[in-house]
Protein backbone atom coordinates (compact mmCIF):
# COMPACT_ATOMS: atom_id res chain seq x y z
CA UNK A 1 0.00 0.00 0.00
CA UNK A 2 2.64 2.53 0.84
CA UNK A 3 4.34 1.90 -2.51
CA UNK A 4 1.61 2.44 -4.44
CA UNK A 5 0.94 5.79 -2.62
CA UNK A 6 4.76 6.87 -3.05
CA UNK A 7 4.35 5.88 -6.39
CA UNK A 8 1.31 8.31 -7.43
CA UNK A 9 2.25 11.30 -5.30
CA UNK A 10 5.69 10.40 -7.31
CA UNK A 11 3.66 10.63 -10.61
CA UNK A 12 1.85 13.56 -9.66
CA UNK A 13 4.55 15.75 -8.27
CA UNK A 14 7.23 14.85 -11.44
CA UNK A 15 4.41 15.95 -13.87
CA UNK A 16 2.66 18.42 -12.64
CA UNK A 17 1.54 19.92 -15.39
CA UNK A 18 0.31 16.33 -17.68
CA UNK A 19 -3.21 15.59 -17.60
CA UNK A 20 -4.20 12.79 -15.41
CA UNK A 21 -4.64 10.34 -18.20
CA UNK A 22 -1.18 10.97 -19.67
CA UNK A 23 0.01 10.13 -16.24
CA UNK A 24 -2.36 6.51 -16.12
CA UNK A 25 -0.96 6.11 -19.61
CA UNK A 26 2.54 6.13 -19.05
CA UNK A 27 3.39 4.87 -15.37
CA UNK A 28 0.31 2.66 -14.88
CA UNK A 29 -0.61 -0.72 -16.55
CA UNK A 30 -3.97 -2.81 -16.00
CA UNK A 31 -2.65 -6.50 -14.33
CA UNK A 32 -4.49 -9.37 -15.99
CA UNK A 33 -6.42 -10.20 -12.68
CA UNK A 34 -8.24 -6.95 -13.31
CA UNK A 35 -5.96 -4.32 -11.21
CA UNK A 36 -3.98 -1.56 -11.74
CA UNK A 37 -0.25 -1.85 -11.21
CA UNK A 38 2.32 1.09 -11.19
CA UNK A 39 5.22 0.21 -14.01
CA UNK A 40 7.41 2.03 -15.57
CA UNK A 41 7.87 1.65 -19.70
CA UNK A 42 12.19 2.12 -21.05
CA UNK A 43 12.75 0.83 -24.57
CA UNK A 44 13.48 -2.70 -24.10
CA UNK A 45 11.06 -3.57 -21.27
CA UNK A 46 7.93 -2.69 -18.71
CA UNK A 47 9.79 -2.91 -15.03
CA UNK A 48 6.27 -3.45 -13.21
CA UNK A 49 6.41 -2.29 -8.90
CA UNK A 50 5.72 -6.23 -7.19
CA UNK A 51 3.37 -6.19 -4.62
CA UNK A 52 3.44 -8.27 -1.17
CA UNK A 53 1.11 -10.75 -2.87
CA UNK A 54 3.81 -12.03 -5.32
CA UNK A 55 6.44 -12.85 -2.64
CA UNK A 56 5.61 -16.80 -1.86
CA UNK A 57 5.27 -17.36 2.00
CA UNK A 58 8.07 -20.02 3.59
CA UNK A 59 7.33 -21.70 5.91
CA UNK A 60 10.28 -22.94 8.83
CA UNK A 61 9.81 -25.23 11.85
CA UNK A 62 9.76 -23.95 14.90
CA UNK A 63 13.00 -24.27 17.46
CA UNK A 64 12.99 -26.95 20.12
CA UNK A 65 12.43 -25.21 23.13
CA UNK A 66 14.99 -26.67 25.24
CA UNK A 67 17.88 -25.74 22.25
CA UNK A 68 19.99 -23.04 22.02
CA UNK A 69 22.74 -22.13 19.29
CA UNK A 70 24.86 -21.87 22.12
CA UNK A 71 24.37 -24.93 23.80
CA UNK A 72 26.87 -27.06 21.94
CA UNK A 73 24.54 -29.45 20.10
CA UNK A 74 25.92 -28.49 16.94
CA UNK A 75 24.55 -31.90 15.33
CA UNK A 76 20.59 -30.81 15.79
CA UNK A 77 21.45 -27.13 14.12
CA UNK A 78 23.34 -28.36 11.61
CA UNK A 79 20.70 -31.13 10.45
CA UNK A 80 18.09 -28.39 10.97
CA UNK A 81 20.23 -25.40 8.89
CA UNK A 82 22.87 -27.08 6.95
CA UNK A 83 25.04 -24.79 8.57
CA UNK A 84 27.27 -23.94 12.13
CA UNK A 85 29.98 -22.02 12.82
CA UNK A 86 31.78 -24.97 14.90
CA UNK A 87 31.88 -27.31 11.89
CA UNK A 88 32.31 -27.10 7.90
CA UNK A 89 30.16 -26.73 5.52
CA UNK A 90 30.49 -29.56 3.87
CA UNK A 91 30.00 -31.61 7.09
CA UNK A 92 26.87 -29.52 7.73
CA UNK A 93 24.99 -30.09 4.27
CA UNK A 94 26.20 -33.85 4.50
CA UNK A 95 24.42 -33.90 8.29
CA UNK A 96 21.26 -32.16 6.92
CA UNK A 97 20.89 -34.47 4.17
CA UNK A 98 21.51 -37.52 5.89
CA UNK A 99 19.16 -35.90 8.52
CA UNK A 100 21.91 -36.40 11.36
CA UNK A 101 22.13 -39.80 11.03
CA UNK A 102 24.98 -42.22 9.84
CA UNK A 103 24.13 -44.44 7.24
CA UNK A 104 26.55 -47.28 8.19
CA UNK A 105 24.99 -48.16 11.68
CA UNK A 106 21.50 -45.93 11.39
CA UNK A 107 22.36 -44.57 14.71
CA UNK A 108 22.25 -41.02 14.77
CA UNK A 109 25.38 -38.54 15.70
CA UNK A 110 26.08 -37.21 18.96
CA UNK A 111 28.62 -34.01 19.59
CA UNK A 112 30.62 -35.78 20.83
CA UNK A 113 31.85 -38.41 18.80
CA UNK A 114 33.92 -38.15 15.91
CA UNK A 115 32.11 -37.61 12.61
CA UNK A 116 34.62 -38.60 8.97
CA UNK A 117 33.84 -37.93 5.39
CA UNK A 118 33.95 -40.91 3.33
CA UNK A 119 33.64 -41.40 -0.23
CA UNK A 120 30.50 -44.00 -1.35
CA UNK A 121 32.93 -44.90 -4.31
CA UNK A 122 36.50 -44.72 -3.33
CA UNK A 123 38.75 -42.37 -5.32
CA UNK A 124 41.23 -44.49 -6.53
CA UNK A 125 38.20 -46.57 -8.13
CA UNK A 126 37.37 -43.09 -9.62
CA UNK A 127 34.74 -41.63 -7.36
CA UNK A 128 34.51 -37.84 -8.07
CA UNK A 129 34.69 -35.55 -4.70
CA UNK A 130 31.19 -34.34 -5.09
CA UNK A 131 28.17 -34.27 -2.26
CA UNK A 132 26.74 -37.53 -4.05
CA UNK A 133 29.13 -39.50 -3.70
CA UNK A 134 30.07 -38.62 -0.27
CA UNK A 135 28.46 -39.44 3.50
CA UNK A 136 29.52 -38.98 6.68
CA UNK A 137 29.85 -41.54 8.92
CA UNK A 138 30.87 -42.46 12.81
CA UNK A 139 35.35 -42.62 12.69
CA UNK A 140 34.82 -46.53 14.07
CA UNK A 141 31.86 -47.14 11.49
CA UNK A 142 34.32 -45.49 8.92
CA UNK A 143 37.02 -47.98 9.78
CA UNK A 144 34.75 -50.67 9.37
CA UNK A 145 33.48 -49.43 6.21
CA UNK A 146 37.23 -49.09 4.82
CA UNK A 147 38.27 -52.99 6.18
CA UNK A 148 34.95 -54.63 4.42
CA UNK A 149 36.00 -52.44 1.77
CA UNK A 150 39.69 -53.28 1.17
CA UNK A 151 38.36 -57.37 2.16
CA UNK A 152 35.87 -56.99 -1.19
CA UNK A 153 38.58 -55.71 -3.18
CA UNK A 154 37.15 -52.49 -3.90
CA UNK A 155 40.28 -50.60 -3.29
CA UNK A 156 43.81 -50.82 -5.45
Amino acid sequence: MTGLLYAGIYTLQRHSNKPSNWIMNKYWLINQGGGWRFALHTDKSVRKMGHHADIPIKRHVKVKADRSPYDGDWVYWSSRMGKHPQISQRVAQLLKRQEGQCPHCKLFFKGEEIMEVDHITPRSRGGKDEYENLQLLHRHCHDTKTAQDQKAGRYV
